[in-house]
């Protein structure tokens, strides 16, 4: 007889699905809405966007809730997500590269594709993305994430919307746990909520990482 556990909580349970789910990132939340205005009218194609800051604070999450509002019911058609750490190899590019010219499925009006981590991938591995990101027969909207701009190509920069994403502040970080907490059964005081938003430094992530630590440690309801 195989028993059944209750379903148990992680990380992904807490991630924002929607940008009105998203804490703490008001100016570049703002900007996506003006994107998406012109996306939903009809009249402009979104441009290639550069999200970056701190890891755990919404870019993933971000460039995801774009995507759903941007594709509505051609989201899980048209939206690839790629981590630059597994395609750091030049000679895998020339893929994603005709994968931008294939039309979306659909009916779609286009496609987007989330790259992930791009300080990962090399100088000249970026600037290969440029063919991708530039002249005619296009049908995808990039968004490219990473934690420095440093290393990111100049090429690649001058033909991206960069947004940042910083650290949260106190207030909203609270808010966070308090949004996370409501989710679980976890019950705890207000001190031990004070104190996960101290240790978390502005992060969400690390916010969520510590609330499922404290909430864990506590013995199961009767």
């Amino acid at each position: 007889m195989v028993t059944a556990f209750p379903r148990r909580l992680s990380l992904e349970d807490f991630r924002p699905a929607t940008l009105d789910e998203i804490v703490g990132q008001d100016a570049a939340i703002a900007r996506l809405r003006r994107i998406l205005a012109g996306v939903r009218h009809g009249t402009v194609m979104p441009p290639h966007l550069l999200m970056h800051g701190p890891p755990g604070v919404g870019k993933t999450a971000a460039a995801r809730a774009f995507g759903r509002e941007a594709l509505g019911e051609n989201f899980e058609d048209n939206f690839s997500e790629l981590k630059a750490f597994d395609n750091r190899e030049h000679h895998s590019l020339p893929e994603i590269i005709m994968r931008s010219r294939v039309p979306p499925l659909g009916g779609a009006p286009f496609r987007i594709l989330f790259f992930d981590e791009l300080e990962s991938l090399s100088r000249e591995a970026q600037h290969d993305l440029r063919p991708a990101m530039e002249g005619e027969g296009g049908w995808t909207s990039y968004i490219l994430a990473c934690n420095e701009l440093d290393g990111v190509a100049k090429a690649l920069l001058s033909r991206c919307t960069l947004l940042e994403f910083k650290s949260v502040d106190a207030a909203d970080l609270r808010r966070i746990v308090s949004m996370a907490l409501a989710k679980t059964p976890f019950r705890l005081d207000s001190d031990l909520i004070d104190s996960i938003v101290e240790r978390a430094h502005g992060i969400p992530r690390e916010a969520i990482k510590l609330l499922l630590e404290e909430g864990g440690a506590q013995p199961p309801a009767a």
